[in-house]
């Protein structure tokens, strides 16, 4: 069965600073401000003409996961309707601050909007970051899920995804053959939990590690290795609160399918790196 979307397009997330998230943007996450308009920053990491936008006028962060066809549509709004979500157009003011031609929105269980977006822009120029930091493509975004049954059901029966693996009862899931471009973690909040933005190799991700450490940046995760996706990561926390990471390729889904690995930290990081966030960490039930 083939995968049903092209990409994971953008996250849009509210900030209350536009000004500190302008700096933030450029001088810590090293990412190119394509344009600013009144009440929004929109950033490059690649091709996209933006793969991260910090609005000040939304009030739900939303993620966006785009098709190749108009027909796609349709399809993604009878299924998601026939598995109970009430899915609506996106409206044309929408769709041009999306920089999308058209699309449609739901309300996943965590709160997060979540876009189905249709011929999103792309520009012609190659990506420069404001430092080097090796980025090369928005890789995943991390949610936050008090009812995580709930969640991964969304993801799969609503969206069309499928599991690659799950650790506990964190799932990651597949929109369009990588291992996985959202992850969902059950937790004691909802929301956005982070975002990966995908780096060349390992020493990508340890130079953001010293560049975190003389910046004074708050390391929260790693470095390490994911046991999942097979990814090596850095992690800090940064402008609306949330975790910006940098990570290496990941491997493709087992062909086997699905693995359960433990519900325990070694299942986030097989090195061992030390978090003090719960959702690393294991043992989050969520029942």
């Amino acid at each position: 069965m083939p995968a049903p979307y092209r990409d994971l397009r953008y996250l849009r997330l509210p900030v209350d600073d536009l000004d500190g998230a302008l700096a933030y943007g450029e001088d810590v996450l090293g990412l190119k401000l394509e344009e600013r308009c009144d009440d929004a920053l929109y950033f490059r990491s690649d091709a996209r003409n933006h793969a991260l936008c910090f609005t000040s006028v939304d009030k739900q962060a939303s993620i966006a996961v785009s098709v190749g066809e108009r027909a796609d549509l349709d399809a993604a709004f009878d299924r998601l309707a026939k598995a109970g979500f009430q899915p609506n157009w996106l409206s044309d003011e929408a769709a041009i601050a999306r920089q999308i031609k058209l699309g449609i929105t739901v309300t996943a269980p965590n709160g997060v909007m979540v876009d189905i977006v249709w011929r999103p822009l792309t520009s012609g120029w190659p990506f420069h970051g404001a430092r080097a930091t090796g980025i090369v493509e928005l890789q995943a975004v991390q949610l936050a899920c008090q009812d995580i049954d709930a969640n991964e059901t969304f993801w799969t029966t609503g969206m069309g995804g499928t599991v690659s693996d799950w650790a506990g009862r964190a799932a990651f899931i597949n929109i369009d053959g990588a291992h996985h471009r959202i992850a969902i973690y059950p937790s004691d909040q909802d929301g956005v939990l982070g975002v990966t933005f995908g780096v060349g190799d390992i020493d990508h991700v340890m130079r953001n590690w010293y560049f975190m450490q003389d910046r004074q940046l708050p390391v929260v995760h790693g470095p390490g290795q994911q046991p999942t996706s097979g990814a090596k990561f850095v992690s800090t926390r940064g402008i609306g609160d949330i975790l910006y990471t940098y990570a290496t390729p990941m491997d493709a889904p087992a062909p086997l399918g699905p693995r359960q690995f433990p519900d325990e930290a070694l299942s986030h990081c097989a090195w061992g790196s030390p978090s003090m966030l719960a959702e690393f960490k294991g043992g989050m039930s969520n029942d």
